[in-house]
């Protein structure tokens, strides 16, 4: 068969019986045993396009061809793996079907001149443009009514600012590219604005919506503490330990202390960044209490899983409907419009 090079969100939709040659930087790579106690390896590959998750046999050809030449490598090293991280890679592999469903297997990969594939150019970052993010977070801040606006221009201004525009929303989940916070946050404030203005003629509550947004637009703070890109997506010490929900608070506090915000305007605010995962059992640290919490969590939530919705169905081959199942959002995905 006709052998492709394509993208790494390509490879993914590949047939069983289609091979590949593909460059990526290393997103994941650990060593694993099978039943019988032989090593092989995940590995997550990732270019601008997307994503793949691999298997590399112990029957893969490791290659270093930084140097000009070709030397072998010994990946059976319990630390091999982390030297390979955050690296260029070239890879050779070929989709396989196991258990009814798409595999790819990675049959060689090549070590490559770092600065000839610098890592750089083969990380994902946001579909969306970085200056039309940046131009939309702008002006939720600088909404005509938002009585917050001196207090988040102080809070994403600087250093901070320089990292939050930079980061991913996660590793893995969803928004886990450059840049992916910033679109996170301003898909969840704009959702969370419209839910805000259609419970406008609701009798049962009444709603704050510059709390609504300056509450969106916060609620993930601390997300800048717990991933970095080096250069993919990656967990922080703290991020492993503590989550992004405890120190998002931490820092929202001190900031709401230092700059003289009201002591009701902190409670409401910190409310929503302590309860925006909607479930204790996700994550959050109280349930949400208020109707601006309650808009926030569902907006947070909805986003997560539209992105959920078309990170699976990108994936489908022509043709199909039904995704396959999504880890996750914990379910299948329908893209019923052709």
């Amino acid at each position: 068969m006709e052998e492709k090079t394509p993208g790494c969100l390509e490879i993914r939709k590949l047939a069983p019986g289609e091979s590949f040659k593909g460059i990526g930087v290393v997103q994941k790579l650990n060593r694993r045993s099978d039943k019988n106690g032989r090593p092989f390896w995940e590995v997550t590959l990732s270019d601008s396009t997307g994503s793949f998750d691999g298997k590399v046999w112990g029957d893969a050809a490791w290659w270093d061809l930084t140097d000009g030449g070709k030397i072998a490598l010994d990946p059976s090293s319990e630390v091999f793996p982390k030297t390979l991280r955050g690296k260029s890679l070239g890879v050779q592999g070929k989709m396989v079907e196991f258990r009814g469903q798409p595999q790819v297997n990675v049959t060689a990969l090549y070590l490559l001149d770092q600065e000839k594939y610098p890592p750089s150019l083969y990380v994902q970052a946001s579909p969306v443009p970085q200056e039309e993010l940046e131009k939309a977070f702008k002006e939720l801040v600088e909404r005509e009514s938002g009585r917050f606006r001196p207090f988040l221009e102080h809070v994403f201004s600087g250093e901070f600012w320089e990292r939050f525009r930079h980061s991913p929303a996660a590793v893995t989940h969803h928004h886990a590219y450059a840049h992916g916070l910033l679109e996170h946050t301003v898909s969840v404030a704009r959702l969370a604005l419209s839910m805000g203005r259609a419970t406008g003629d609701n009798p049962h509550a009444e709603v704050d919506l510059d709390v609504v947004v300056a509450g969106a637009l916060l609620h993930d703070l601390g997300k800048v503490e717990s991933y970095t890109l080096s250069p993919v997506p990656e967990m922080t010490l703290p991020g492993a330990v503590l989550d992004h929900v405890g120190p998002g608070f931490a820092r929202f506090v001190r900031l709401a202390e230092s700059w003289g915000l009201d002591e009701r305007s902190t409670l409401a605010l910190g409310h929503i960044l302590l309860s925006h995962h909607g479930q204790k059992e996700y994550g959050a640290a109280v349930l949400p209490a208020t109707p601006e919490a309650l808009i926030v969590s569902s907006a947070d939530e909805l986003d997560f899983r539209l992105f959920c919705w078309g990170d699976a169905t990108n994936n489908l081959s022509e043709g199909d409907e039904i995704s396959d199942f999504h880890y996750s959002a914990q379910r299948r995905f329908w893209k019923w419009q052709e």
